[in-house]
């Protein structure tokens, strides 16, 4: 076969429609041998799936060699800190172009004339002949009888068996009695592969040649690695083959399985072939390789071959030594001919092989656009069957190649799964974000892939998109858009429709109706919150689950009430040991026995008391209740406490059986310090619980948000405040509120407030003093300065530059919030909602009172999920205004009036594609043009300029000439 020329297109690669940008491979072939059809384009001719791979692994060994000293040692690496934590490995195994039978060609010996020239080059080298006579030899010097003679009269004898070998080679028969004549051994053999001169003669179709060699003594059946019957089927010598046939020389080698069929159909030796095929023993026998015959013609793309062997009666679906089959091959091969030619022939497209993968697991691999299309039209295929690892073919199209987006595609076409995730948890989305597939993963999310899947490790598509592909998240933007459309009343009236269509949101609802919005808010991309259909989504789920969360909060705010009444009444002054005879002796006057209010009634019906106490505990048990099935909500239970609410309302639940009196019979004096922190605890949370309501949001962050930098400022100058304490110490001693550090701390804090006690700590009172003092006396002057001084630096550094930093902040911190306040309330709002539904789908909760609570769904049938408003009608009152509003302007913005119903999401998002496309393609020619008018008009201001120096030059030549001609 001739050598395509450069602009041929490659007979593997996919003819792909003109109507996108497709990227077409080109493939030259060197063998001279290589039968081909020639009406075929869409196979490979010689050089087969089997030689790439080994000339790849030829190719890496020499590079491997060849870089050997660029490699690094990792010794040399820091070990400075902790790496972060590797995504799982084998995620990455389906994102390479591993084959699926990569070592059944290891031992493969590949014949080409190229090949075999070397082969003889290398031979004279080694015995130290002149390369000169080959090259004589090759050019026809040695054509003359007289000229050959002499010639071999001043060679060696080991030259004159290479130049038979040679002659043998270039088919010079006539050659041969001269070179016989002169000493040539005619069972002489190369030392590689023991090439002989009947093994070229063979391979060249040399008949006369062949003849000769045999008559005067030559070995037939000579093999080092194959018979020159085998190289007769190499070289389609039909002429030669034939002869070995009719004298009966054995098809078989002694130092190999591989048959002259073998040889034959893996060099696409088509007439040789048809001579051997029909009746053939080798006909379903593998090689040495674990290959058959049928195995060899498909690989190498020749249909005619193929055809050939499936005509003398080969098993289509006869499996390699690794299960594949005759169409596996083919397929990854990207033969399409092949692959027609065998479903043709009825072989089974569901046959998999060692790794459970069928043809269209292969073709989708090898990005073969014809081949999975001849096996999805003509074959039938199931494009959602998954191999041993759970992945379908369209997990593996989505190899990095630039092929992917086209196969991708169409197996979408076709009804692949796009959200189908293999046994690790990973869906096509997952693996095409992964290889940074844009275009691949652009496709997916427009026909509906889940952004918010997991894999078994916890990691979700959409944080991989973030990472890698974020500008394909405008797809999702767009999917949204072209859920909201205008349509017109076919009524009288004709008043406009905005329909709401949240299926995008509701396709995925493993997670609960918001957990897929969730997930946007847990991987950081919370942006998305504001398009209008999640504004509208998430208002009609409030509406829907607001009543289970206030009917927490007032429950829990009857269980602080309850706590609060208990430790003031009965801890904080000491009614249930007073109304029970427990009084201590060392005690002061009763706090409870003397009062006539409340106080007075629980000293007399100490029964109150205990009942008040057991109500405590009901509540306690039904708050401990649900804390403990709100555990199931996390992923783990370190996450659950890891929440510092979590922790604290577990503190508050123990602090209520610490206090009790059931142990002893009476109260103690810690636990009223323990009872006064758990009240502290629990109203503090009910702030917080009241803080996640969509109305208070906004003050409540203000309020931790300022609390948070307070504390850090107070870190960052808690050296000056220690300073200070320890300075007024030392100054102050006789000072109640200094006579020990720890107090001198707190007052020092209260000081920076703006509550100085000047008077107090310079003018002291006539008790404070305690002994006689030297006014006069050199020391007391020194002591009043160094106070005085002291306490201006205080007044200057904390209480002045201190705290207006502090209000500073707080200012600055509070503005910040104000500038995000819509989008914060809008994450504070899906984290409720999300909790709120977790907990109200815990499996923990029995099913009846879980069917009970169902109406919190928005698409209790699964069908209902379109929501329609008149947005022009003053009445429309199931949307906010501004959310109607912002709904309104993109269904205008994106796309004009439906009328027709029968328009499908993705064909809306389809159309807002183009037209997006278009209008980039508008403003990038606008560009274009305001700067083509800029230069145009920079020219001619630089053409004025020009001209106006010219003038200038002409003028100051015509002044020189003048003042030269006036000197002279």
């Amino acid at each position: 076969m001739k050598s395509m020329k450069a602009g041929d297109r490659c007979p593997s690669a996919p003819i792909l429609p003109p109507s996108r940008k497709r990227v077409t491979l080109e493939q030259s072939y060197s063998s001279p041998h290589a039968v081909s059809s020639p009406g075929s384009r869409r196979y490979r001719s010689n050089k087969s799936l089997l030689l790439t791979r080994w000339l790849a692994s030829k190719k890496s060994s020499i590079d491997a060699e060849e870089n050997a000293d660029d490699t690094w040692d990792p010794g040399e690496c820091m070990d400075y800190g902790k790496p972060p934590p590797v995504e799982e490995p084998h995620c990455y195994s389906m994102c390479m172009s591993e084959t699926s039978i990569t070592d059944d060609g290891d031992g493969i010996l590949f014949v080409s004339r190229d090949i075999i020239t070397g082969l003889l080059a290398e031979q004279m080298r080694t015995i130290g002949g002149r390369m000169q006579l080959i090259e004589d030899l090759e050019t026809g010097q040695l054509d003359d009888v007289e000229n050959l003679k002499n010639t071999l009269k001043t060679c060696k004898k080991n030259e004159i068996n290479v130049l038979l070998l040679y002659t043998c080679y270039l088919n010079r028969a006539e050659l041969l009695p001269i070179l016989h004549s002169a000493g040539a051994d005619l069972n002489y053999s190369e030392q590689e592969r023991g090439l002989t001169g009947l093994h070229l003669c063979a391979y060249s179709d040399c008949l006369k040649g062949v003849k000769y060699l045999i008559t005067n003594g030559a070995i037939v059946n000579y093999s080092k690695i194959h018979t020159p019957f085998h190289y007769a089927a190499f070289g389609n010598s039909l002429g030669v083959a034939r002869y070995f046939l009719e004298s009966g020389f054995s098809q078989e080698s002694m130092q190999s399985d591989e048959s002259a069929l073998h040889a034959a159909a893996r060099s696409n030796s088509q007439d040789v072939l048809t001579l051997l095929a029909p009746n053939n023993s080798s006909l379903n026998r593998l090689d040495s390789t674990g290959l058959a015959p049928i195995h060899h013609a498909a690989d190498r793309g020749d249909p005619s071959c193929l055809s050939t062997l499936l005509d003398a009666g080969c098993a289509v679906d006869l499996p390699t030594r690794k299960g594949d089959t005759a169409l596996h091959l083919a397929a990854e091969g990207g033969c399409t001919d092949n692959v027609e030619i065998l479903i043709k022939n009825h072989a089974d497209v569901r046959v998999k092989n060692h790794r459970g993968q069928t043809a269209l697991h292969l073709a989708a691999r090898s990005h073969s656009l014809e081949c999975v299309e001849a096996l999805l039209r003509n074959g039938s295929c199931d494009p959602n069957v998954d191999d041993n690892d759970g992945r379908t073919p369209l997990h593996l199209a989505l190899g990095r190649s630039v092929l992917a987006y086209d196969v991708t595609e169409f197996l979408i076409g076709w009804r692949a799964d796009v959200n189908r995730a293999d046994k690790y948890g990973y869906t096509p989305l997952h693996v095409a974000a992964l290889n940074e597939l844009s275009q691949c993963v652009d496709v997916l999310i427009q026909y509906g892939a889940d952004l918010s899947a997991r894999t078994k490790g916890g990691t979700t598509a959409l944080s991989i998109i973030l990472r890698k592909t974020p500008t394909s998240l405008c797809i999702f933007k767009q999917r949204l858009d072209a859920s909201i459309t205008l349509h017109q009343q076919s009524t009288a009236a004709g008043e406009m429709e905005l329909r709401i269509d949240f299926h995008p949101l509701l396709q995925h609802k493993g997670q609960g109706e918001i957990g897929y919005l969730g997930t946007f808010v847990k991987e950081g991309y919370k942006e998305i919150l504001e398009h209008p259909l999640c504004q509208s989504f998430l208002h009609l789920k409030w509406q829907k689950i607001r009543k289970y969360y206030v009917g927490r909060l007032f429950f829990y705010l009857m269980y602080v009430v309850v706590l609060t009444s208990w430790v003031m009444t009965a801890l904080a002054h000491n009614c249930y040991n007073e109304s029970h005879g427990q009084v201590d002796e060392t005690a002061s006057l009763p706090l409870c026995g003397n009062s006539t209010g409340l106080k007075g009634f629980f000293h007399r019906h100490p029964e109150v008391l205990e009942v008040e106490w057991y109500a405590l505990v009901v509540l306690t048990v039904l708050e401990g209740v649900r804390k403990a099935t709100g555990i199931l909500t996390y992923p783990s239970v370190q996450q659950f406490f890891m929440q510092p609410e979590n922790i604290v309302e577990w503190c508050v639940i123990l602090s209520v059986f610490a206090t009790s009196f059931v142990y002893t019979g009476r109260t103690y004096t810690w636990q009223s310090h323990v009872g006064a922190f758990a009240v502290l605890c629990g109203w503090s949370n009910l702030m917080l619980m009241i803080g996640q309501l969509p109305m208070f949001g906004a003050y409540v962050a203000m309020f931790t948000s300022v609390q948070a930098q307070v504390f850090k400022l107070l870190l960052a100058y808690a050296c000056l405040l220690v300073g200070f304490t320890a300075s007024f110490c030392v100054i102050f001693p006789r000072s109640k509120s200094f006579s020990s550090p720890h107090t001198g701390l707190i007052k020092v804090l209260v000081m920076m407030t703006g509550e100085l006690d000047f008077e107090e700590l310079f003018f002291p009172g006539e008790e404070d003093v305690g002994r006689h003092v030297d006014v006069g006396s050199t020391s007391w002057i020194l002591l009043q300065v160094s106070a005085q001084l002291s306490f201006v630096l205080f007044l200057l550094f904390v209480t002045i530059v201190l705290m207006n930093l502090l209000v500073g902040i707080a200012v600055h911190d509070i503005k910040g919030l104000q500038k995000t306040a819509g989008l914060a309330k809008l994450v504070r709002q899906t984290k409720l909602i999300l909790f709120t539904e977790m907990v109200l789908n815990n499996n923990a909760i029995p099913f009846t009172f879980r069917k009970w609570m169902s109406d919190h769904d928005i698409d209790m049938e699964n069908r209902k999920r379109v929501l329609v408003v008149k947005p022009l009608n003053p009445l429309e009152k199931r949307l906010p205004k501004e959310i109607l509003k912002a709904a309104y302007e993109v269904a205008q913005r994106n796309a004009p009036i439906v009328d027709d119903d029968s328009i499908s999401l993705s064909q809306h998002v389809t159309w807002m594609k183009q037209q997006n496309d278009d209008s980039n393609e508008c403003e990038a020619q606008s560009t274009i043009n305001q700067i083509s008018t800029g230069v145009r008009a920079n020219e001619e201001g630089l053409k004025v300029i020009k001209a106006q120096m010219l003038d200038n030059n002409k003028m100051l030549t015509d002044i020189l000439s003048k003042i030269t001609s006036n000197k002279r």
